[in-house]
């Protein structure tokens, strides 16, 4: 151990104890309320939360800040899932009083209370819901005997956040005047929680406290409720000191989240560093140190701040020391200890010139006070910004003790530093591990928003576009670029000043171009980042704007008129033309005969305006008119398709009859063949359902060829029938039982240098009254729908009422075939498949009688 005393030091002292100084508060603390903790520093953060393991319900860390007319708190969370969940802010603004609540729910009815030196004032409440967020919140203030109930507005408070509904709140901002908390207090202790709903407790809550691990860890989960329900009593609130220090060598006035250093090096006895503070205000950095000392012994203290690029980082420091840093050391702070007398001797105050080192007495530059016994205990000291270059946004700084001879190094640090072990007084240190506070500096905080009166923009109206630059920030900026931009193009760019808490609007007038289309209006404030601010992440914004919406509409209405209707209101008009005929051919009663009426007016005003429009389409100045009628008459096309197929559903038949089997499915498969007879003559699939009023018959091809030929169909539905040599429409085919009823329908394809029409040009039903046959035109008597083209007939649909073949039977058989397009001609194929197709060279004319039918049993 080292006792003996440098003269070469001691001149540079002045024997002195200065006496306890006061010092004012500073808006130093100030926040940008915004949901960004950009300008939070690191002696704002005054407690932490463990992991509970809950991902919707996951505290993190409580920053606290002040100035003279707000209290300003921070809630950062570590949520990965949105929740219902009660987030709550407990305030005792004169600890250990006793006055304030203590019950056991607290103003939301949580399991929530609130023990030893500590009984609450007010609390803040936010709900947030899983599927909508932030929800209410709430003011609350313990009027002695009740809750008073207020939102944070009334009370002149306001609030920001992030989060979604996705991941949950992630950042909670508040801002408090002290007016709402009955005026600045001296000190002031708070909790922050998150509960679930009505009823629960806590499961969370910063500083952290023991009453949520009433289970294992994770303490709570989905499966085991317990923690969510319990009642948790805090006792461990996080203590804040709203006024200055006062340097007297009592620390009392600190707060433990102000600890920046420690060591838990057991040192000599009278050099044995405990632990480093750091606090500060608009005019003072402060800092003090407190020892484990058990001795008083003739040794320094030193402490060495990093405050701005570049320093000394030499082998022996000011003090001849040999100690060296890490990091550049712009300032020294050295202080003899006097172990005989048991006080501190004085010390220096030295800044590194780049060059060497400017001593000054200590006492002249910084107030500092201390307690001794036994040594050292305490040091405090408050060193003027003004002394160390100005307020600065990081200092790092380390405390060490040392002999109190040149040429002795460190034997403790504060924070513990690797290259001391408290047992060599003169190696060389290099000392590394500084405690590095990062202090917000009153920035300007821009944000830009930007709208417009008209969001689609034609030649007779553009768009007045305002761009609002905001500073809410507590420094004026001045010399600030805003650009604004289409798309990537630069539109126009301004340069303006923005005063604290105010805002600048600014105009432009967009107007009609041919770029059409949706563009996206970005302005952009401060482009290069010229200004530091606390947030960066908030200087752009956008606006959609789509340009020429009504004129890109007509240009593409016009080249619909032109190339892209004439093609497919033809096709879509013979469509509809075969609809209205079908129906107008139908047997309906007369209450129908109006609507038929109504859809042949239709078709032909349709036809009307197409052609009108045609006519137009193509002369200068008129092909918008042309294009309009055009689209008119298509549109009337599908709407009056549209109208048929309604009216056809209107007359209650079970199955759509248009032609297209999507309607039907295997239950109502009756037959199937494998083969056809030649690529005009091909029967794929026969189906059959019924209800009360119809029987339903679908049939389906695999004709590639449109061949001039007949269908038809035999029915067999009760006792007798007719089994002759030529049936109902006189072709050679007989049947093996009596059948009662035949359909027919002419397939009028191409014959030679006949093309035909290749449509349906007539359909009968003939039913067998026992000495000849009774013939029905289908088409007024049932309903009909087919689809074919040039490739024959594909599909074909058909609903018989029943009354037309004397009521409903029991059972069905039926059977279908293709014959030729004369008397006299026979069956080429059947389906089902029956032998007598297949017993001739010549199966166009030979006798077939067929025996093979498809049974239905109806219920």
């Amino acid at each position: 151990m080292r006792k003996s005393i440098s003269l070469a030091i001691v001149v540079l002292m002045v024997l002195s104890v200065v006496p306890t100084v006061k010092f004012a508060s500073a808006l130093y603390g100030t926040k940008v309320v915004d949901g960004n903790l950009g300008d939070w520093g690191t002696l704002d953060l005054v407690g932490q939360a463990k992991d509970n393991g809950l991902a919707g319900a996951k505290l993190d860390k409580l920053y606290v800040a002040w100035d003279d007319q707000y209290l300003y708190i921070a809630i950062k969370t570590n949520n990965t899932q949105s929740w219902n969940v009660a987030y709550g802010i407990g305030i005792d603004v004169d600890p250990g009083s006793g006055n304030g609540y203590t019950g056991t729910s607290d103003a939301w009815g949580r399991g929530i209370s609130f023990a030893g030196d500590y009984a609450i004032d007010y609390e803040l409440y936010f709900w947030w819901g899983w599927n909508s967020g932030m929800g209410s919140d709430n003011f609350i203030t313990w009027t002695g005997s009740d809750w008073d109930y207020k939102g944070l507005a009334d009370v002149g408070a306001s609030f920001s956040y992030t989060g979604d509904t996705s991941t949950g709140l992630q950042i909670l901002e508040i801002k408090i005047p002290w007016t709402a908390l009955g005026g600045k207090p001296s000190k002031l202790a708070l909790i922050a929680w998150v509960a679930g709903e009505g009823g629960s407790s806590a499961v969370s809550s910063i500083p952290w406290s023991s009453a949520m691990e009433s289970l294992d860890a994770p303490f709570a989960d989905e499966s085991n409720r317990n923690e969510w329900v319990d009642t948790d009593y805090f006792t461990n609130l996080a203590e804040v000191y709203i006024v200055p220090k006062t340097i007297d060598g009592d620390l009392s006035d600190w707060a433990g989240y102000e600890v920046v250093g420690v060591s838990n090096l057991d040192g000599p006895d009278g050099a044995d560093l405990n632990k480093l503070y750091v606090s500060y205000d608009e005019q003072y950095l402060y800092v003090a140190i407190t020892t484990n000392n058990t001795a008083s012994w003739g040794v320094v203290y030193g402490f060495g701040l990093d405050v701005k690029e570049g320093g000394y980082t030499g082998d022996t420091d000011a003090w001849d020391r040999k100690i060296g840093f890490s990091r550049g050391v712009d300032y020294e702070i050295y202080f003899w200890y006097d172990g005989g007398n048991d006080v501190i001797g004085g010390g220096n105050f030295i800044t590194w010139t780049g060059n060497g080192w400017d001593y000054k007495d200590v006492g002249s530059v910084v107030t500092y006070d201390f307690t001794t016994g036994n040594g050292l205990q305490v040091l405090e000291m408050a060193i003027p910004w003004d002394a160390i270059g100005g307020r600065t946004s990081e200092v790092a700084l380390i405390a060490w003790v040392a002999g109190g001879a040149k040429g002795d190094s460190a034997v403790d640090t504060v924070p513990l530093d690797p290259a001391v072990d408290g047992n060599d007084w003169t190696d060389q240190d290099v000392l590394s591990n500084f405690a590095v506070i990062e202090i917000p500096i009153p920035k300007p905080e821009l944000t830009v928003s930007i709208s417009s009166d008209v969001l689609n923009v034609e030649q007779w109206q553009p768009a007045n576009i305002t761009i609002t630059v905001k500073n809410i920030g507590e420094v004026d900026a001045q010399n600030v670029t805003v650009e604004l931009y289409d798309r990537d193009a630069l539109l126009k760019s301004w340069l303006i000043n923005v005063s604290a808490h105010s805002e600048v609007k600014l105009g432009y007038l967009y107007r009609y171009s041919d770029a059409w289309g949706v563009h996206t209006i970005k302005a952009v404030v401060d482009p290069n980042n010229e200004i530091e601010e606390a947030n960066e992440d908030n200087n752009v914004a956008t606006l959609g704007i789509v340009v020429g919406q009504v004129a890109e509409r007509q240009n593409k209405l016009i080249r619909l008129g032109m190339y892209v209707w004439p093609r497919t209101y033809p096709e879509e008009y013979e469509k509809t033309k075969l609809l209205v005929e079908n129906i107008s051919s139908m047997s309906l009663p007369a209450k129908y005969a109006e609507t038929v009426k109504g859809f042949e007016l239709k078709l032909n005003e349709s036809l009307k305006l197409f052609n009108e429009g045609k006519s137009l389409i193509y002369m200068p100045n008129y092909e918008l008119r042309g294009a309009l009628k055009i689209f008119s008459a298509y549109i009337r096309l599908v709407k009056l398709q549209r109208e048929i197929s309604e009216f056809l559903e209107s007359l209650e038949f079970k199955k759509k009859i248009d032609g297209f089997l999507t309607d039907w499915d295997e239950s109502s498969l009756v037959a199937q063949n494998k083969v056809g007879a030649g690529a005009g003559a091909y029967l794929d699939s026969l189906y059959v359902d019924y209800d009360d009023k119809y029987l339903y018959i679908a049939l389906s091809t695999k004709n590639t060829e449109s061949w001039r030929i007949a269908y038809g169909f035999a029915l067999d539905y009760r006792e007798g029938g007719y089994t002759g040599d030529a049936d109902a429409w006189g072709r050679k085919i007989g049947f093996a039982r009596g059948v009662d009823a035949e359909v027919y329908l002419y397939w009028n394809g191409p014959f030679f240098e006949n093309p035909g029409t290749n449509t349906i040009t007539s359909a009968e039903l003939a039913v067998w009254n026992g000495a000849g046959w009774e013939y029905y035109k289908l088409f007024e008597n049932a309903a009909i729908g087919y689809l074919g083209n040039d490739k024959g007939l594909q599909s074909l649909e058909m609903a018989i009422p029943w009354e037309l073949l004397g009521g409903k039977p029991e059972k069905i058989s039926i059977v279908a075939w293709i014959t030729g397009a004369n008397p006299g001609d026979s069956a080429v194929i059947t389906i089902p498949d029956d032998p007598s197709v297949h017993d001739s060279d010549n199966e166009w004319g030979d006798m077939d009688t067929i025996s093979t039918f498809a049974e239905v049993y109806i219920r």
